[in-house]
């Protein structure tokens, strides 16, 4: 115990480099896996974005690569990968990995500032994203998920803390949201909480109408948050347009609004998609899955985005139920939700045992999953249907995880170190 609390109190450079280390070395052992086993360590979208980046190079359209279905600013960050070497594009992802964490440690810092070990949570906080065993593999198996995280991270950065004063922590924000929702469409739910803390609500039952429908106005944070994320998405989106014409469109955003993924994957509505591919015109499940989905985001969005305090566990919670609930999930996926649970993990009062016995849950869950997986992929095995109880085993796992996170969360909380009722300062 003595040895481990001395490795977490080295200074948090030490830590940076480590992980940073730990990071490369998956990446060289990854090349060695990839010659000699079967199954890959690096992400098949690795390929995708290498040969994207190779027609970039070449003053072509990426998406003149099959099945390449992001924004053309992942393959412009990857064509070191046609003139340094095809490791490169990994090296990067997990430089934004590594910044994430510095990130993470200045955001937790500033807004517990002035508060009991306030500093020393912060640590933790960030060490629970640098040795995170799922952000290392997601990163060196050449995921770009980490590029998205990163501007998310930098959007709180700005908006809950006094990094920058005054009207231009809005802009700041709105500008590194609107980057990230054009990298991937999911910050789009973030925007509504992050929207909401700035606001002033004195509504109860005694209110009258008038002055609850003017406390409800738009305030100038607010105004200026949305214009300026609007305003940077809108720009990216044109320029990109202007260059790829209605293909950017299509493959980057309408693509996915309208995915109907037929392969295996974690989500409970995969084998359904699967034996209704070519009968449905319009998926009434689906719909009607979204519908309930959009309900719990509103529902998530009021119970906690409405304060300042409590809008990191709203933005937590809004991509976990947006993994959970899509029609389609991937293991890069629960990066969305992992890069923001140190901003919150601090805040659960549970036990530690708990904790573990539901971090097995999740674990569990998905190793049942990826046995069945495979057997189909690799074995030739008929086990969709396994395949398929396992997503409803997954499924049911993640929202009794998530309603044990929402009954034990405690702003505050701070390990046991700080005061509950202590109040944060915000600027």
């Amino acid at each position: 115990m003595d040895r481990l609390n001395k490795f977490i109190n080295w200074n948090f450079e030490a830590h940076l480099r480590l992980g940073a280390f730990i990071r490369l070395i998956f990446i060289i052992y990854g090349i060695y896996h990839d010659r000699n086993f079967a199954v890959p360590y690096t992400d098949v979208d690795y390929k995708v974005f290498i040969d994207a980046a190779k027609h970039v190079y070449d003053g072509n359209s990426p998406y003149k690569r099959h099945t390449y279905r992001y924004s053309p600013l992942i393959a412009y960050i990857l064509l070191p990968t046609t003139f340094i070497s095809r490791c490169a594009g990994k090296k990067l992802f997990c430089i934004f990995d590594i910044l994430i964490a510095v990130a993470l440690k200045l955001l937790v810092e500033r807004q517990l500032r002035g508060k009991k070990n306030a500093a020393k949570i912060a640590n933790y906080s960030a060490l629970f994203w640098i040795y995170n065993p799922m952000s290392i593999a997601i990163s060196t198996r050449g995921n770009a998920d980490s590029v998205p995280c990163l501007f998310v991270i930098l959007s709180i950065l700005f908006l809950q803390t006094d990094v920058v004063r005054g009207l231009r922590k809005c802009v700041l924000s709105g500008i590194f949201l609107g980057v990230s929702i054009h990298l991937r469409l999911y910050p789009l739910a973030l925007s509504f909480p992050m929207y909401l803390s700035l606001g002033e609500y004195k509504i109860n039952r005694s209110t009258p109408m008038l002055p609850g429908i003017v406390s409800l106005m738009p305030n100038m944070k607010q105004i200026i948050l949305t214009l300026s994320c609007v305003a940077t998405l809108s720009l990216l989106t044109l320029a990109m347009y202007a260059s790829y014409g209605y293909e950017f469109l299509f493959e980057t955003y309408i693509y996915h609004l309208f995915r109907k993924d037929t392969k295996h994957n974690f989500s409970v509505l995969f084998y359904y998609s699967y034996l209704t591919m070519d009968h449905l015109s319009f998926d009434v499940v689906k719909t009607i899955l979204q519908i309930f989905e959009a309900i719990i985001l509103f529902v998530i969005s009021l119970a906690f985005g409405t304060k300042s305090e409590t809008l990191p566990f709203a933005l937590f919670c809004q991509p976990f139920i947006l993994v959970t609930y899509n029609s389609v999930m991937t293991s890069q996926y629960f990066i969305w939700f992992l890069s923001l649970l140190p901003l919150v993990v601090h805040n659960f009062k549970m036990k530690p045992a708990k904790a573990f016995l539901l971090f097995i849950l999740w674990v569990s869950a998905q190793g049942a999953w990826l046995f069945y997986a495979y057997l189909l992929e690799f074995k030739g095995r008929e086990v969709f249907i396994f395949i398929w109880l396992k997503s409803i085993v997954f499924f049911c796992a993640n929202i009794f995880i998530l309603a044990q996170l929402i009954k034990s969360y405690t702003p505050y909380y701070g390990f046991g170190q700080i005061n509950e009722k202590s109040d944060v300062k915000n600027d």
